[in-house]
C-alpha cells in the first residue's frame, strides 16, 4: 500500500468535503496545513479561533 502525503490527504478531504456540497474556506485549509505541519497544535488552534470570536 502506498503512503499517502499530507498534502494528498488534505487535497483528498477537501475534494470529499466538495462532493458533499461543503465549501472550505482558505483560513480553514491554511490552519489544517498548520496542523499537518507541525507549526500549532490543536488546543492552542482551538484557542487562537476562539480568541477570534470575542
Amino acid at each position: 500500500m502506498t503512503q499517502v502525503t499530507k498534502e494528498e490527504a488534505l487535497k483528498n478531504a477537501l475534494a470529499s468535503s466538495a462532493m458533499e456540497g461543503f465549501s472550505v474556506s482558505p483560513d480553514v485549509v491554511r490552519n489544517c496545513r498548520r496542523l499537518l505541519n507541525g507549526e500549532v497544535d490543536v488546543d492552542t488552534l482551538v484557542k487562537e479561533l476562539l480568541k477570534r470570536k470575542q
